[in-house]
């Protein structure tokens, strides 16, 4: 893995937080921010997930976000990924939908995953998502082999 050079924590932030903005907003404009609230989020965390999944696809493992920093989601193995690598990496990291979030139980169990998540990232480069469906985030301009070489 010495040809690669992990995203930092706060690139992996900031195209999270673009992606979130491109692809939300335009559905909280559309419905408004006064319906009803659990519905409009439950409605824009699934175009986010298909959304995600999508763009990694149809882009080489980048989303918007991603392009705009320069970094992508390859392989931790060295192997083509497909939409199952995206999806499940995507379940994994968004395992804490809003709506869900009213029992203490849930609340402890989310606080747990991120803190996780967060500390993987920081000592890893990768996080528990990014174990799950065995990829990692890596930098693009950092690259000398190419990505998502066929295994």
């Amino acid at each position: 893995m010495s040809e690669f050079q992990y995203a930092s924590p706060f690139e992996r932030l900031i195209a999270r937080i673009i992606d979130k903005v491109v692809i939300t907003l335009p559905i909280y404009l559309w419905f408004g921010f006064h319906g009803n609230q659990k519905i409009i989020e439950t409605i824009a965390g699934g175009i986010l997930l298909a959304s995600i999944v999508l763009l990694n696809v149809l882009w080489n493992g980048q989303t918007v976000g991603k392009k705009v920093m320069k970094i992508r989601i390859h392989s931790y193995q060295d192997k083509k990924l497909h939409m199952g690598h995206y999806l499940l990496r995507e379940f994994a990291f968004t395992l804490y939908p809003v709506y869900l979030l009213t029992h203490p139980v849930i609340k402890t169990s989310w606080l747990f995953w991120m803190l996780s998540t967060i500390v993987l990232i920081l000592m890893y480069g990768r996080g528990l998502h990014d174990f799950a469906a065995r990829t990692m985030v890596v930098k693009t301009q950092a690259n000398t082999v190419p990505l998502n070489k066929e295994s």
